[in-house]
């Protein structure tokens, strides 16, 4: 089985590679780091190769993959659709801290996401954020 990452460059989507790596590790899985672009243009090489590196840090060398695709105006869309195509079991993903009314509302793209994909979801925070 597969444990899913959604890739950002950002605190939050750093804490969710490391829980991801932790979790895969400690449930005997790979790791699949989802990541969706923008556009399809020159730049996408670049990008895809940035989070290679990115994951390469935090990750090593170990048994661990890179899926991305390109969103046509629904990035959530696009990650719910590499989520399913993946036969990942569970889904990292990182989440910004909130204040009272943060915690009950989250963030739009978290709560679809939470709803869309049919696997369980693990959210975590920046440790920083706390």
């Amino acid at each position: 089985m597969t444990v899913a990452v959604v890739h950002a460059e950002t605190p939050e989507g750093r804490a969710a590679l490391v829980a991801a790596v932790d979790e895969a590790a400690r449930r005997h899985e790979n790791l699949l780091v989802l990541h969706v672009l923008d556009d399809d243009g020159p730049a996408a090489a670049a990008e895809a190769e940035s989070v290679r590196t990115a994951v390469r840090r935090i990750a090593g060398d170990g048994d661990w993959e890179v899926r991305s695709a390109v969103h046509d105006g629904d990035p959530v869309g696009t990650l719910v659709e590499l989520v399913v195509d993946s036969g990942a079991d569970r889904v990292v993903v990182g989440s910004r801290g909130r204040n009272a009314l943060g915690k009950f509302l989250l963030e739009r793209p978290l709560q679809r996401l939470l709803i869309e994909v049919p696997v369980p979801v693990l959210v975590v925070k920046d440790p920083e954020d706390r």
